[in-house]
């Protein structure tokens, strides 16, 4: 290992004012306490490019037990892969980790602190050295660098500086192994070229092409991170190009890959370019918009199949939504926080196309209205949705309360006239969702018609749940009043038991008779005839997909059951959450 070029902060245009107040404080915390600790990795090429770094990380020769102790109840040791220490002050979290040993000592492979897997990549990598060491075990020159925050030096040892200025991204060690032991690097290879305009070396993108079938060995829920990075530094879209040129994205967002069309663009080229705009303009962005836009052309020729093998709008798409979270969860985790917000969206974005005046109101108010609003909005750009829809929902947000009211008052005399009842027969438009049919209950929860497909009993109708469906039982009204139901006289049906001294039978049947009548008319009371289910027993999963007529679904021989989504209430805010 040859010996470090140490570079002054002033020199390379590093200002501790750019920096965090609470990194500068930790890394002070760990020298005083007599450690060695340094600022390192992306934050230190950031500030040497002059852009705000979006996190600090520090590497330090501490153990993770001995960083616990320096900070007490603000650190917390994380990671069985990479043990890491998390120091949080308030919402800001510092990641603290201890220099790295050499890798390419394989007589420690397969040990306790140290094991790789089938393919090669490192499962468990908890062996200590020193930064003579850890600097070997980085991905990229330009990431090799250590800030002593301190002192104001920079230690550089793989000259970081000087491929900086060149914008060149060279990899430290043989880029097959670096992929191999952390397939993630590629990704990052595409993100430093993407945002930074870095050129990776020949030898490292002829790698990516051949062995990009490695990141189907990373668990989902890292890959989640390491989209959130790839989409959120303002240059999603020529990320996005670059992924697919080397044939990454379809490691990532599968579905969505088989259904782009080279030359067009859809929603997720759309919602990448209007995310760059907003980062870019220091705006606010969330996951769950990225996601709804990326997963949206799948869900929708999902919902497709669904409707032409004759399923209602409304639960189709219900179906679709929860199968595309699903299927995508096992290549980019969806954690539940973010599908109930993609969930929003989509719903949301149905009710503002539907435009029902009664809703307008709660519709501006709900808190993922603006989402929602921007998702119609790119909808529109691809001639999904009339532009008329947007044009309303955009004007009624400018216009004072009165014209507002007015507006409401308006579509409210065409809205019946508009309003037809969907024709099973015709072809969905992907306009509207039939939210008023009658075989959806108002908490979500598909029920079924008499004659539909899935085997669900009807929805009973209120006058035959009032009537009893006909069948004779219940009560009966009696002059006006609510009676007793009359039962049959012993004497005009006459019992083999019945004799002179049975009055009970001779009156009213006796008490064993009444039984046998309210256990007769139970039964012929069912869900179909109008007796409504006992709370909690509501049907809790349905067919995904409805059987043919030889009985055999259009997914699979075997039965796939999706589990029903009750409707969950959301709270309404003013200001809109992005």
């Amino acid at each position: 290992m040859k010996i470090p070029t140490i570079t002054s902060a002033t020199d390379a245009g590093i200002n501790n004012a750019d920096i965090s107040d609470k990194a500068l404080h930790v890394v002070q915390e760990l020298q005083k306490a007599g450690y060695t600790a340094y600022l390192v990795g992306g934050c230190v090429r950031d500030l040497i490019l002059g852009t705000k770094p979006k996190d600090f990380d520090i590497s330090t020769n501490a153990t993770p037990e001995q960083i616990k102790r320096t900070f007490g109840r603000n650190a917390r040791i994380i990671g069985r892969r990479f043990k890491l220490v998390h120091v949080r002050y308030g919402y800001e979290v510092l990641e603290v980790a201890t220099f790295r040993a050499d890798a390419s000592d394989r007589d420690k492979v397969g040990s306790n602190e140290m094991s790789e897997g089938d393919q090669g990549q490192l499962l468990r990598d908890n062996v200590y050295g020193t930064i003579e060491e850890d600097v070997v075990r980085r991905d990229f020159t330009v990431n090799s660098l250590y800030y002593n925050s301190v002192s104001g030096e920079i230690l550089d040892f793989m000259d970081g500086i000087a491929d900086i200025k060149a914008k060149k991204l060279r990899s430290i060690g043989e880029p097959e192994q670096r992929f191999t032991e952390d397939p993630v690097r590629m990704l990052r290879v595409i993100r430093f070229a993407a945002k930074l305009g870095f050129e990776m070396e020949p030898e490292a993108l002829k790698m990516i092409e051949e062995q990009g079938k490695l990141l189907s060995h990373v668990s989902s829920a890292r890959l989640f991170e390491e989209v959130l990075k790839l989409f959120h530094g303002g240059a999603a879209y020529d990320t996005y190009q670059l992924l697919r040129k080397y044939g990454l994205f379809k490691y990532l967002f599968p579905f969505t890959d088989s259904m782009v069309v080279d030359g067009v663009e859809g929603m997720p080229e759309r919602a990448l370019l209007n995310t760059d705009k907003r980062v870019n303009k220091g705006k606010p962005v969330i996951p769950a918009f990225l996601f709804a836009c990326m997963m949206w052309d799948p869900v929708k020729a999902d919902a497709q199949v669904l409707m032409d093998d004759g399923a209602s709008e409304s639960h189709a798409w219900r179906v679709a939504m929860n199968d595309g979270l699903r299927d995508q969860n096992q290549y980019v985790a969806v954690p539940r926080r973010l599908a109930e917000i993609i969930l929003d969206i989509w719903n949301i974005h149905f009710r503002l196309i539907k435009r029902n005046p009664r809703m307008v109101k709660a519709c501006l108010t709900n808190r993922r209205f603006r989402a929602a609003y921007d998702f119609l909005l790119l909808r529109t750009m691809v001639h999904e949705v009339d532009a008329e829809v947007g044009e309303w929902w955009t004007q009624i947000q400018e216009v004072d309360d009165e014209e507002r009211e007015a507006m409401v008052a308006e579509l409210n005399k065409t809205y019946k006239k508009e309003r037809q009842p969907q024709n099973s027969q015709e072809e969905p438009n992907f306009n509207s969702v039939d939210y008023n049919v009658s075989n959806t209950g108002y908490d979500g929860v598909y029920v079924g018609g008499a004659n539909d497909s899935f085997g669900n009993g009807g929805k009973p109708k209120p006058q035959q749940r009032r009537a009893g469906a006909g069948s004779g039982g219940g009560k009966k009204k009696k002059n006006g009043r609510r009676g007793k139901k009359v039962t049959r006289n012993a004497q005009s049906r006459p019992s083999g038991n019945a004799g002179p001294n049975s009055v009970g039978n001779a009156e009213g049947g006796g008490r064993r008779s009444k039984v046998r009548s309210k256990k007769k008319a139970s039964r012929r009371r069912g869900p179909a005839n109008g007796r409504r289910k006992a709370p909690g027993t509501e049907q809790r999963f349905v067919e995904s997909r409805p059987a043919d007529e030889f009985g055999v679904t259009s997914a699979s021989v075997s039965k796939k059951k999706v589990k029903v989504r009750h409707k969950r209430k959301v709270s309404t805010d003013e200001t809109p959450h992005f």
